[in-house]
């Protein structure tokens, strides 16, 4: 496999020379569920890349109110934006579960970068791939219905857990009030309408998982 290979997907392969020249520049650190890795506004001092675990990143309103803006696996890559732009947080983030983080210092990456453009590349790349599907969630939340933003978020998060992009079908290790945050409905509407969903036989759920088996109706029902 070309170790320089871009991916669509939101990850950072395993063995491609940015996971590794992040292994080696980056220091690990640990954090419990719950525990706030950085604040909007805080300086921005590094980026991160999540080995294991989960990470929300969230914005704040001055009243307290809260907006889930992305929830982020192994192997993603968060905090870049800010760091490279030399700008303070856009948003907080927070630890959905027991993380382990590669935690890296822009400025140390840049004798890899100068020696490997594909570096910059690679890195670049996902940057643009986080402005696509963040446009693309906005939209959805302010002129979608909500069964429409249920189904959009679905067929978006396959860029996520799809292992190939011609898989059939994939299934995705969120919750019902993880997936109600992310389109900004409650949680009760976002379980009666992927009931719904089930019973048409587009989705099967399951604990903690939702099987998607007809992404191809869910994409015609969000287009329609």
């Amino acid at each position: 496999m070309d170790s320089t290979k871009i991916h669509p997907s939101m990850t950072v392969a395993k063995g491609s020379n940015l996971f590794n020249a992040i292994e080696q520049v980056g220091t690990i650190q640990k954090y419990r569920k719950g525990d706030i890795i950085y604040l909007q506004d805080d300086p921005a001092r590094e980026f991160y890349l999540i080995k294991s675990g989960r990470v929300k990143l969230f914005l704040t309103s001055k009243e307290g109110n809260e907006i889930t803006l992305k929830l982020l696996g192994p192997h993603m890559i968060f905090g870049d934006a800010s760091h490279l732009s030399h700008t303070p947080r856009l948003t907080s983030a927070s630890t959905v579960t027991d993380v382990e983080l590669l935690t890296v210092n822009i400025d140390r990456m840049l004798t890899y970068m100068t020696l490997n453009p594909s570096l910059m590349i690679e890195l670049y790349s996902l940057m643009a791939q986080t402005i696509r599907l963040l446009s693309i969630q906005v939209y959805s939340m302010a002129f979608l219905s909500s069964d429409k933003k249920v189904a959009h978020i679905l067929v978006q998060l396959g860029t996520y857990f799809k292992e190939k992009d011609t898989a059939p079908s994939y299934s995705i290790d969120y919750t019902h009030q993880e997936i109600s945050e992310l389109i900004g409905i409650s949680r009760v509407t976002t379980t009666k309408i992927l009931k719904q969903f089930e019973k048409q036989g587009w989705i099967s759920l399951g604990y903690h998982k939702i099987t998607v088996d007809d992404e191809v109706s869910l994409k015609q029902h969000a287009l329609t």
